[in-house]
């Protein structure tokens, strides 16, 4: 496979030497007009000086002789007759036919004033003829001066000029490959470290990281291969921090139910004792479902894979129903609830799963005498603050306590229950936060939009 190195070189040169081939080309078709016309107006020029010698016949054939030796060129006059009166072929010889065969195809054009410039193909060694039929006007009559020059001198300069643009023509490709090699390099040594890099990632390498500074759209996809990298770095460190925790939270039930099974299979737990053993496998079952249940309704819950019916709840009413639901679980806490009716839509199930959950958070780390206070209010925005005065929080957990399974103690039990409560706010545009001091409490502020 070519790589794209090859191909910018490739391209680029092509590029390059596109342009200078057109440039060349270009300067080679300035450069043949630039001579015309300097040659057009050079024997314009000597025509002219014939133009004012015709009354003096010393004059007129020494100037024409100074123009045929410094052209050498063949110049003829013809008067308004159309009748020869002047010709000078000492030069050029061996085209006197061709010239002939010019000046009678353009002797009525001329003596009807136009000036005649041309190109002819010669016939014998010089490549072309120039030609200039200038009408001269003499006391009302108008003479026809016809100069003819070789283009060997003209095909000489262009030649060599060609000659040195055909070398700088080279020397420029050979620079233009050696500048596509360096710029190639400059602009694909990034690319192929973005490429090192993906091919790490998709290994499972997430500790890669790119330092590309080249101020353009490559430097932002770098930032972003990098931002991937470590979203997947953490996402990957979820992962088997979310594998042992499950595992963990699965060893100890189905621990105790291997061994309360077994203690029953070897006959060696008492007749009146039995039910209890069974009495604690069947709890300790109803964790392993809970655990599974939760995990299930987080995942469902995280993908969007759940359909919220959202109608008008009434938070007060609503809290006073979950309060009644925990009477079993608060034991002989205390549990306060104070505001006013405070309406917002919300999907009443989840909403409510979700209070729950932060309740039980707080009865669980709250002693059995404990006040748990609930406040509602709607100053800004519908707000809920739950507030215990239990064994509170240290600081250093606080940004994690939302996380699955994370436990503020090392030998504490960790759940899914505030993980599922955040994302259950979330999806009610809300936000959750939490303030604790040990041994004051905690207090988990909900905030809706």
């Amino acid at each position: 496979m070519r790589g794209i190195r090859y191909k910018l070189i490739v391209y680029t040169s092509l590029l390059m030497i596109i342009l200078l081939v057109f440039n060349v080309l270009l300067q080679s078709n300035i450069l043949n007009r630039y001579y015309s016309n300097t040659e057009r107006d050079k024997l314009i020029s000597y025509a002219q000086v014939i133009e004012k010698n015709l009354l003096n016949q010393d004059k007129l054939t020494s100037e024409i002789e100074r123009i045929s030796n410094t052209l050498n060129a063949k110049i003829s006059i013809y008067d308004s007759n159309g009748d020869i009166v002047f010709k000078e072929y000492s030069h050029m010889m061996g085209m006197t036919g061709k010239i002939m065969n010019i000046e009678k195809n353009y002797l009525s054009s001329v003596l009807d004033g136009q000036i005649i410039y041309r190109t002819d193909e010669a016939m014998l060694r010089q490549s072309k003829i120039i030609s200039l039929g200038y009408p001269a006007k003499l006391n009302g009559n108008v003479f026809a001066v016809f100069i003819h020059i070789p283009t060997v001198e003209i095909n000489n300069a262009v030649s060599n000029i060609s000659k040195q643009f055909t070398y700088l023509l080279f020397v420029a490709i050979l620079i233009s490959f050696v500048g596509a090699y360096f710029i190639s390099n400059k602009f694909t040594k990034p690319i192929i470290q973005i490429n090192d890099a993906a091919k790490n990632i998709s290994r499972g390498d997430y500790s890669i990281r790119l330092n590309i500074n080249t101020n353009d759209e490559i430097e932002e996809l770098s930032k972003t291969i990098n931002s991937m990298a470590e979203n997947l770095s953490k996402t990957e460190k979820l992962r088997r921090d979310f594998i042992a925790n499950v595992t963990h939270e699965f060893r100890t039930p189905l621990g105790i139910i291997k061994g309360y099974a077994e203690a029953l299979y070897d006959d060696i737990v008492p007749i009146e004792e039995r039910k209890e053993y069974i009495k604690d496998i069947i709890e300790e079952v109803e964790k392993l479902n809970k655990l599974v249940n939760e995990n299930l309704e987080l995942s469902k819950i995280e993908s969007g894979n759940i359909n919220l019916k959202f109608e008008e709840v009434n938070l007060y009413a609503l809290l006073n129903d979950i309060v009644d639901k925990i009477k079993i679980i608060k034991g002989n806490r205390s549990i306060f609830i104070n505001g006013n009716n405070v309406l917002m839509k919300a999907d009443r199930y989840y909403l409510e799963m979700a209070i729950l959950n932060i309740l039980s958070n707080c009865i669980k780390h709250t002693k059995d005498d404990g006040i748990i206070e609930i406040n509602i209010s709607n100053i800004d925005k519908p707000t809920i603050t739950i507030k215990d005065n239990g064994e509170g929080i240290e600081e250093k957990h606080l940004p994690y306590i939302f996380e699955r399974f994370y436990r503020v103690k090392e030998k504490g039990v960790g759940g899914l229950g505030l993980s599922i409560a955040k994302e259950i706010i979330k999806l009610h545009n809300g936000n959750i936060q939490v303030k604790s001091k040990v041994g004051e409490g905690s207090s988990f502020i909900i905030q809706f939009k």
